[in-house]
């Protein structure tokens, strides 16, 4: 399915004119509903939504961009707002047009927006497989598989199948994330107890199901 919304959210925007506007968009939005094809195989494909890959270092400097992004993953789904928010550079910059969603400029726009999507979900994020590569002192770049898991209102969920393409800045002594971009690659429908309802689901479907559920 194509991208058929573009937006950018600035940090002196406010923090009302974002839930505004992220009320607007929908919750398929922070879905990552695919623009590579979620639902019924990967269709107009764009070589910028493709699978990305990164050159893998070792060393205490990566171990500590590792722990970065699994302290993001375990935050969210805490809702530990507040401490996710140490995380990320003031200026971060989050993608999610490869999945039919916006570009959020600034942490705190993108944190009310995950308030207001997955807030009241019960959510479970899985990273693995992190290529991290080192391009300078204090900048780097990485690569992640996500596997996810998000119900809504206790009765519906989606089991999502991602990749993360990330930059990161060390300001201070501390690496934070500076540049995220979320591409699905696939959604599948599931009951809460994870039974599947629907595999590859098409992504107008999965919307709309969350939708009634959510009432957004």
């Amino acid at each position: 399915m194509p991208v058929e919304t573009k937006r950018r959210f600035l940090v002196g925007s406010g923090k009302r004119r974002v839930l505004r506007v992220a009320v607007a968009l929908g919750t398929a939005t922070i879905l990552g509903t695919v623009g590579v094809g979620v639902g019924g195989g990967v269709a107009n494909a764009d070589l910028l939504c493709g699978v990305p890959t990164s050159q893998a270092d070792s060393g205490p400097e990566v171990d500590a961009i590792k722990q970065l992004k699994t302290s993001y993953f375990q935050n969210i789904d805490a809702k530990n707002w507040d401490a996710l928010r140490e995380l990320l550079d003031p200026l971060i910059v989050v993608d999610t047009t490869c999945s039919a969603g916006p570009i959020l400029t600034g942490r705190d726009p993108f944190i009310a927006f995950l308030q207001l999507t997955l807030g009241g979900a019960n959510t479970h994020h899985q990273g693995s497989d992190p290529q991290i590569h080192l391009t300078s002192a204090t900048t780097a770049e990485g690569v992640w598989t996500l596997e996810d898991v998000l119900i809504f209102g206790g009765t519906l969920g989606v089991h999502g199948y991602s990749h993360y393409q990330d930059r990161y800045v060390k300001t201070g002594g501390k690496w934070m994330e500076k540049y995220s971009k979320l591409t699905r690659t696939r959604i599948d429908l599931i009951n809460p107890d994870g039974t599947v309802i629907q595999a590859d689901a098409p992504l107008d479907q999965v919307a709309a199901k969350v939708k009634a559920v959510t009432g957004q």
